[in-house]
C-alpha cells in the first residue's frame, strides 16, 4: 500500500478510541441487550474492547493485503457472533450498531481527506471501494458466523428438550417408568426409542413400565415405533410393561394386528405398580 494510505491507518488507529465513545454515545436506552445505553460497566467496557478490535481490523486493510485483512476480520466476526448468539441478541441489533459504526468511521476517513492536501480524488475512489468491500465483508461474515452458532444453541436445546420429554426414572434396582406426556410424533418417538433404550441400558433395567396415561393421540407410525420400542427392548433384555392405554390406542394397536398376548398391560400406573409388588 502507498505512503498515504499508511498515513490514513495511522490516523483511524490514533482516533479510534474517541471514535469508540461517539459510537457509544449513539445507544439507546430502549435496548434489552448488550447495546443499552443502560448496561452495566463491565458490559461497556467489553463493548469498548470489541469496538477497538473493529476499528483495528477494518483498519488493517490499509497496510495488509486483502487476503490477510479478511482473516483478520473473519476472525473478528467469528468471536463476536458467537458471543451475541448466546447473549440472544437480535441480528438487527447487531446490524445497527455494525451501521453506526461504519458511519462513523466513515467520519473519520472523510475528516483525513478534508485535512491532507496530498490525498486526492483517486486516493478518495480507492479506500471507498477498499472500505465498502471491507464492510459488506463483515456483515456477510458476522450474520453468517450468528446464524451458524444460533442453529447450535437451537439444537443443544433440542437435545435437552428431547431428553426431559422422555425421562426414564428409576424406582428400585432394575425397574424404571417411562412416563409419556403430551402429543408424540413420527420425531418423538423416535427420541423416545433411543433414550428408553440408551437409559434402560445405562440403568440395567430388567423392566420398564410404560405410562402413555397422558398421551392424547397416537396414530398409526407412533404405535409402531412404540412396539418397536419393546421389540428392541426384549433384545436387550428388559421386559416391557404397558399403562394407561386408552380405547383408541388400543384399537389403532389392533388395526396393525399389534398382538398383546406376550406384553403386560394395565388400565393405569398404579395398578401396574401394585402388581409389582404381589
Amino acid at each position: 500500500m502507498g505512503e498515504i494510505s499508511r498515513e490514513l491507518h495511522n490516523f483511524i488507529l490514533k482516533n479510534k478510541e474517541s471514535m469508540v465513545e461517539e459510537w457509544l454515545e449513539t445507544r439507546s436506552s430502549h435496548s434489552n441487550t448488550v447495546y443499552s445505553a443502560t448496561a452495566s460497566e463491565d458490559t461497556v467496557e467489553k463493548l469498548r474492547k470489541e469496538s477497538l478490535g473493529f476499528i483495528e481490523a477494518v483498519t488493517a486493510i490499509f497496510i495488509h493485503d486483502k487476503e490477510e485483512s479478511l482473516a483478520y476480520v473473519e476472525d473478528w466476526s467469528s468471536t463476536i457472533a458467537k458471543e451475541r448468539a448466546q447473549q440472544s441478541v437480535p441480528l438487527y441489533e447487531v446490524m445497527e450498531y455494525l451501521g453506526q459504526l461504519r458511519r462513523i468511521y466513515w467520519n473519520y476517513v472523510r475528516k483525513f481527506f478534508e485535512e491532507v492536501e496530498k490525498a486526492d480524488s483517486r486516493d478518495a475512489l480507492r479506500w471507498s471501494e477498499m472500505l465498502n468491500d471491507m464492510f459488506d465483508f463483515i456483515i456477510e461474515s458476522f450474520a453468517r458466523h450468528h446464524h451458524e452458532a444460533h442453529q447450535r444453541l437451537l439444537a443443544s436445546q433440542q437435545e435437552v428438550i428431547d431428553e426431559l420429554s422422555s425421562p426414564v426414572i428409576p424406582i428400585r434396582k432394575g425397574v424404571g417408568i417411562l412416563p409419556l406426556v403430551g402429543g408424540i410424533d413420527t420425531y418423538r418417538a423416535k427420541v423416545i426409542l433411543e433414550t428408553a433404550l440408551e437409559e434402560s441400558a445405562k440403568q440395567q433395567l430388567t423392566t420398564l413400565y410404560i405410562d402413555l396415561s397422558a398421551v392424547p393421540i397416537v396414530d398409526t407410525m407412533v404405535a409402531h415405533q412404540l412396539f418397536q420400542l419393546m421389540d428392541s427392548l426384549r433384545i436387550i433384555g428388559v421386559e416391557s410393561v404397558l399403562s394407561g392405554i386408552r380405547p383408541e390406542i388400543a384399537q389403532t394397536a389392533v388395526t396393525l394386528g399389534i398382538d398383546f398376548k406376550n406384553i403386560k398391560v394395565y388400565a393405569n400406573l398404579m395398578q401396574a405398580l401394585d402388581a409389582l409388588d404381589h
